[in-house]
């Protein structure tokens, strides 16, 4: 049982660290690709 709970709290984590790095890329890819759009486009 214990060892259940910590293979789920660390599949949790796991998850949730996850999700950060994608919010994390995508807000700082999000003004390169603007900069890119507007250079592109004049």
């Amino acid at each position: 049982m214990a060892g259940h709970d910590e293979h789920y709290h660390d599949d949790s984590g796991l998850l949730s660290i996850l999700m950060g790095l994608i919010v994390v890329v995508g807000m700082s890819a999000l003004p390169g690709t603007i900069g890119w759009v507007r250079l592109l486009a004049g």
